[in-house]
């Protein structure tokens, strides 16, 4: 209701501004942008200002995107108390399907598609082996993790796919920035927002965080347990493919290595974001922020000379101190 002033804050109670302040910002998000805040103001003094530059931040951004856009299914995925090890591998098989269906002078929106619909089928297999065969989606993806990464090499004969034209649309934008900001992360930022707003405000996010906080009261109260998990999974997929479809755009070539490794960073986003490893809760707003974070450190170390391998290191040492730390806070509360 508004106001006679028309502030429509103003006739809220205190209790009410703290929870709204609350349900925007919590506590997670709050930790993550200080650890942003603080890290990037310590490069930029140890980096002497090269940090700062523009073309580099926009490199960070652009690096970030892949993880951050990944980490808004994976959000959904711990908020329910499943993971998923092959999401680094499904970015390479999209990559390179997409490559491949260029190459063969598929035009570039159907290319898309068919890369955008094996990702999805990717996760959709994941659900399904794990519902079916009632193993753990840990295990089941552990699995698919090498069954995609070895799909790509085959498709790719283990060489990059870079032999189509590259004067269409998607390599304009892919390589390109709108209003001065990065297309990819402008992806980055639109996923996120559907995400936010499916795992906040739609039946679906709230069942699938009430899965994730007690598996076996949800199912008593007739929430279908099976078919929330293998939606999840296919959406898992579809976010890694639009990662893999803007990593192809951006380096204008299908590379079989792409996407290696990328399963630890897009935890580590969600898990320092603040979504609980247990299930429960999840803050896409925090993965985002959490990808962004990792980018940053890995960006800093190769401006300090460090071996860029130090970056899986700290990421690991991140991921402990972050669920240390969240832990600590749960106890607190």
């Amino acid at each position: 209701m508004l106001s006679p002033g028309g502030d429509w804050m103003s006739d809220r109670t205190p209790r009410e501004h703290r929870a709204t302040w609350h349900r925007l910002l919590t506590f997670n998000e709050v930790g993550v942008v200080v650890a942003l805040v603080s890290v990037c103001g310590l490069l930029w003094v140890a980096a002497g200002g090269q940090f700062a530059q523009p073309t580099n931040l926009f490199q960070v951004a652009r690096q970030a995107s892949s993880y951050g856009i990944m980490a808004v299914g994976m959000v959904l995925l711990l908020s329910m108390g499943e993971i998923d090890l092959s999401v680094g591998a499904i970015l390479t098989l999209v990559n390179i399907v997409t490559a491949v269906a260029l190459r063969e002078g598929i035009p570039m929106p159907l290319s898309i598609a068919v890369g955008l619909a094996t990702g999805a089928t990717c996760g959709l297999a994941n659900g399904l082996l794990g519902v079916m065969l009632r193993i753990p989606t840990i295990i089941v993806t552990l699995g698919t993790m090498s069954v995609f990464r070895g799909l790509a090499l085959v498709l790719s004969k283990a060489t990059p796919v870079g032999n189509f034209p590259k004067t269409n649309l998607l390599f304009s934008l892919g390589s390109g920035n709108v209003v001065g900001v990065p297309t990819s992360v402008l992806v980055m930022l639109a996923v996120g927002l559907v995400g936010h707003v499916i795992l906040g405000y739609t039946a679906f996010g709230w069942r699938a965080q009430a899965i994730g906080s007690n598996a076996q009261a949800a199912r008593f109260s007739g929430i279908p347990l099976d078919r929330y998990r293998v939606v999840a999974m296919m959406i898992m997929g579809l976010v890694a493919g639009i990662a893999g479809v803007m990593e192809l755009a951006f380096l204008q070539s299908g590379s079989p290595t792409t996407g290696q490794g990328y399963e630890l960073y897009v935890i580590a986003s969600a898990v320092i974001g603040g979504t609980a490893l247990t299930g429960g809760s999840g803050s896409v707003a925090g993965g985002i922020l959490g990808a962004l974070l990792i980018a940053v450190i890995r960006n800093g170390l190769v401006l300090l000379e460090f071996s860029a391998y130090w970056g899986i290191v700290v990421t690991g040492a991140v991921i402990i101190a972050a669920v240390a730390i969240g832990g600590w806070v749960k106890k607190q509360q």
